[in-house]
């Protein structure tokens, strides 16, 4: 091999040209190879040094709903509180928030209309207390929804843009408002695969 710049004799590892210091096409490929360990290396700092959520399988995510009769939700906010509060967003889930959502949930799978005149309530006041505690729940489970929502679009946003995040992440608010906690996990899941976030073991 020769020098292409200055034509002097070249060994084969050789990088530069002893005499020109021109690159050698060994050289070219080097640097090359080097470029993109440093690459995979800066990008294996950065995923470490991601928030970690959990991720949870789309089969797992229904059969919680489905078997639980939807307080896969209650469960979903009360371990997710803590992660989420902890990006950097101005919007944050309220313990309060949860543990009414919780506290709720609960009263109103044990409490039926039936069980309701019990107390001497008469059928008609048990069921109008029975539809104003499921109002109660509905309307607390779309408010921690949607300010969930708005967290991870708010931290989607450093990555592309707060334009590009209202679209991209938990867009839909029929699917929100229906599935709450399964749907906001979904997008959670498409997060962790755009390297939004690094995956909880």
């Amino acid at each position: 091999m020769k020098c292409k710049a200055c034509g002097a004799p070249l060994e084969v590892n050789d990088e530069k040209c002893k005499y020109c210091g021109t690159i050698t096409p060994y050289g070219e490929e080097k640097f090359r190879e080097r470029e993109t360990l440093k690459q995979e290396s800066e990008r294996r700092k950065e995923i470490e040094n991601l928030p970690q959520m959990k991720y949870v399988s789309l089969g797992f995510l229904v059969t919680a709903y489905i078997f639980t009769a939807g307080l896969y939700s209650v469960y979903w906010y009360a371990i997710r509180m803590k992660p989420l509060n902890s990006l950097d967003t101005q919007t944050k889930l309220p313990a309060w928030l949860t543990g009414i959502f919780a506290l709720l949930s609960v009263v109103f799978f044990m409490v039926q209309p039936d069980t309701i005149t019990e107390y001497g309530l008469s059928e008609e006041n048990a069921e109008t207390v029975f539809n104003v505690l499921l109002s109660l729940v509905i309307l607390v489970s779309v408010w921690a929804a949607f300010t969930v929502k708005k967290i991870l679009q708010e931290y989607a946003s450093n990555f592309v843009g707060k334009n590009t995040a209202v679209q991209i992440v938990a867009a839909s608010n029929v699917l929100l408002i229906l599935f709450g906690a399964a749907y906001l996990q979904s997008e959670v899941n498409k997060m962790i695969k755009l390297n939004m976030f690094a995956p909880k073991i």
